[in-house]
């Protein structure tokens, strides 16, 4: 309804507007006629005076005698009488004027400059104020014409019969302009009345069409829509006996009614059948229920078998890896040493010993690496955080990886940076990782090949870094997502020849991560690896 008013206020005030416009501009033209007919007369009166100068200065002998009526005199003469009688002003005037009387204003010297310019401008007409008020100003050029040519023509200079020197023009020059002012009261006024009544009968329009719309819209919608309302309230509360065939509405609103009977109609069904499938789905739901709890039992059931037989496998091998510990221990005790004090009569005799410790101590390891993850997967394993030298670890792996790069003939090279500082870790677990890496690295690496160690410190992010570097056989990209699981090699054919059980990597890792540290890796086929450990530094 807003709306509606707001479109019928901006309609009427346009034809306002318009209304206003249209009445001043028949306004400017009323007044711009009446101009133009005034000037035309005065002109036709300037003409018969300068075509009867003849009759009016000789007499009936042929006696010539001035009787000063000549066209300026005559037309200011009736100008004067004119602004006495009407409050108009008309005037003749001129760039080069004789009488004081007839100086140009501002605006009339600027219009005979326009009329001195364009010759062909026949007329000018505008609004000006003059002394506060606004009046209708119109000029019209008066052409010098043969019968000028007595008082204003050749030669420039001579004195006329008026006693005023000529001007030298010529027939068709500017002889200046008939000047008229007109007030613009009475026009104002009208202007005025027309707009009050104008705007009277808007506003009397506006609250009609108003009063019209608001009974309109009330009987048509507000109404309709009150009924509608209640309905809807009463089918909120609950009450689907509602009725609305009997609606009195038109239109939309009418389709609203019958579209909101219909979805009353279809709520009175479900309603009656809810009940039922009320019982139909709890029953459904008690049933699935059931089944959800069995599948949670066996689920329970099979989780706790899980389990015990997760228990069984580390309690299995934690036994088994003790029990084969215990004598490996003793086999690499005696071998160590028979090679210190037995004397050996052939060379073959004392290197069969070297290799029964060399493999007596890469089974140790391995049996090491399985009761670690076995206690990583029992949540057992612990570290034991210590004041470390990251030196003292790296010494006591060289006794074990020096002697498997020698076997080898691999340049193995070890630096410590000097800036390592000491912090608190678990010694042995740090041993363990740098003894897996260093040792898969070895293991992987051909005769005369290069393995690398180096410790550093990472000073803003106060990490220990472990990088080992070789020039191995590599890891294939595919492979390199799954190189940190157990029992994991890039293939069958890797493990035939290098051997190994695949968990010094995976044992690696969860050491790491124990300490809250990572471990990342970066191969090439034929090219090498470099893997790296990082460990935070705690302070002491």
């Amino acid at each position: 309804m807003a709306a509606t008013i707001l479109i019928v206020v901006i309609v009427l005030g346009i034809k306002f507007i318009w209304d206003y416009k249209l009445q001043h501009r028949q306004a400017m033209n009323e007044m711009k006629e009446k101009a133009e007919v005034i000037t035309k007369q005065q002109i036709a009166t300037w003409e018969f005076i300068s075509l009867n100068q003849d009759n009016i200065n000789y007499d009936a002998e042929g006696n010539f005698e001035f009787k000063h009526m000549n066209c300026s005199t005559v037309t200011m003469g009736i100008g004067v009488f004119f602004s006495e009688l009407t409050n108009y002003h008309l005037k003749p005037t001129n760039i080069l004027y004789r009488n004081v009387q007839n100086a140009p204003d501002d605006f009339e010297l600027n219009v005979l400059q326009h009329f001195k310019i364009d010759p062909k401008l026949r007329e000018y007409w505008a609004i000006d104020t003059i002394d506060g008020k606004q009046v209708f100003r119109y000029m019209a050029p008066l052409k010098i014409e043969e019968s000028c040519l007595s008082c204003h023509g050749e030669p420039k200079g001579e004195i006329d019969v008026t006693g005023h020197p000529k001007e030298g023009y010529k027939v068709g020059d500017s002889g200046g302009a008939l000047s008229l002012v007109m007030p613009m009261d009475i026009f104002l006024e009208n202007t005025r009345t027309n707009l009050q009544g104008n705007a009277f009968f808007f506003l009397l329009l506006i609250v009609v069409c108003v009063i019209s719309i608001y009974l309109l819209v009330t009987r048509l919608v507000t109404s309709s829509l009150s009924e509608l309302e209640k309905a809807v309230s009463e089918v909120g509360s609950g009450n689907l006996d509602v009725d609305l065939t009997g609606l009195h509405a038109e239109g939309e609103i009418k389709q609203l009614a019958l579209h909101f009977q219909q979805m009353i109609i279809q709520l009175r069904d479900l309603y009656n059948n809810l009940e039922l499938k009320v019982e139909d789905r709890t029953f459904e739901l008690e049933k699935a229920n059931e089944i959800l709890k069995q599948h949670q039992k066996e689920l329970e059931e099979a989780n706790l078998r899980l389990k015990e037989v997760n228990n069984y496998k580390s309690e299995f091998l934690a036994i088994m890896s003790h029990e084969l510990r215990t004598p490996l221990t003793s086999v690499i005790a005696f071998t160590e040493l028979l090679l210190v004090e037995k004397s050996f009569e052939g060379i073959n005799e004392r290197r069969h010993l070297e290799e029964i410790r060399a493999n007596s101590e890469i089974l140790l390891r391995m049996i090491n690496n399985i009761l670690d993850l076995a206690k990583i997967e029992a949540g057992k394993n612990e570290i034991v955080l210590e004041t470390m030298d990251m030196a003292d670890v790296i010494a006591s792996v060289e006794g074990v990886i020096i002697p498997l790069a020698r076997n080898k003939a691999i340049n193995l090279s070890i630096k410590i940076d000097s800036n390592i500082p000491l912090f608190k870790a678990d010694p042995e677990k740090i041993r363990r990782i740098v003894e897996n890496l260093a040792g898969n690295a070895i293991k992987f690496t051909e005769k005369d090949g290069k393995v690398q160690i180096r410790i550093s410190y990472d000073i803003v992010k106060k990490e220990v870094l472990i990088i080992v570097k070789d020039t191995g056989i590599g890891i294939k990209e595919e492979d390199l997502k799954y190189i940190f699981e157990k029992f994991t090699q890039s293939d069958s054919s890797t493990s035939r020849k290098y051997g190994g059980t695949g968990l010094g990597l995976a044992l690696a890792k969860e050491l790491a991560e124990l300490h809250g540290g990572w471990i990342t890796v970066q191969s090439k086929p034929n090219v090498g690896s470099t893997f790296t450990v990082g460990i935070p530094a705690r302070d002491i």
